[in-house]
């Protein structure tokens, strides 16, 4: 189960960047680690701890279009929050907020923000999971 919710943090790591930069990704974008390790390490990261742009641009659509739109219709609260953890611009484009900054944006207490959260990503996991 670790694996996939790694492999869904991962998934919501790039779709997160792609919305913030909103620039396609480089074609052919894969890390020197390869394709497969890639998706079993999990977040890739540079030396300053930054993720690392990993999907193109028809990967990111793709999940926005199917994963991310069955979150928004069946959970929208679930959806703000990951949303605004993991896609709203905040300074850097290459970083999520705080978990104490995400309960300020949805105007909730931190337990409540934390919980949505984890919901979405639980969410997102399945979808990947019934996808492999």
């Amino acid at each position: 189960m670790a694996l996939v919710h790694a492999q869904a943090e991962f998934a919501l790591e790039q779709w997160g960047i792609w919305c913030r930069t909103a620039t396609p990704g480089p074609k052919g974008a894969i890390s020197w680690m390869g394709p497969m390790v890639d998706r079993l390490v999990g977040t890739i990261v540079e030396a300053d701890e930054r993720p690392v742009r990993a999907w193109e641009d028809n990967d990111c659509e793709a999940f926005d279009a199917h994963v991310i739109r069955h979150v928004r219709d069946n959970n929208p609260e679930a959806y703000q929050a990951l949303r605004h953890y993991y896609a709203f611009p905040d300074g850097d484009d290459y970083r999520a907020i705080s978990k104490s900054v995400l309960a300020k944006r949805l105007r909730v207490n931190r337990d409540t923000a934390v919980k949505r959260l984890e919901i979405g990503i639980n969410m997102v996991a399945a979808m990947l999971a019934m996808a492999a």
